[in-house]
């Protein structure tokens, strides 16, 4: 399993014992999620839809507004953007 792997269920076990997340924080973060997912699953040499927002974006601002509230939460955000910049994400 690759460190990005690690770091995406590591963000989904956050996601999970964070009950008190705001419905649509927890909905932009999994749309986030599934869009990072979808592009790990693409087969090599296809196309990428590069008019959205980059995932490491989205994340990153998400971690700032989760920072006081979801530190755990938070720092897995961070590092799923640490990963994500590593895999050229």
């Amino acid at each position: 399993m690759s460190d990005l792997q690690r770091t995406l269920r590591e963000l989904h076990r956050e996601l999970v014992d964070a009950p008190r997340l705001d419905p649509d924080d927890r909905a932009m973060l999994e749309t986030v999620l599934g869009d990072i997912r979808a592009k790990l699953n693409q087969p090599a040499g296809t196309g990428v839809d590069d008019t959205s927002t980059a995932p490491g974006e989205a994340l990153e601002a998400s971690a700032i507004r989760l920072e006081a509230g979801h530190p755990g939460l938070a720092g897995a955000l961070r590092a799923l953007v640490d990963a994500l910049s590593k895999a050229g994400i």
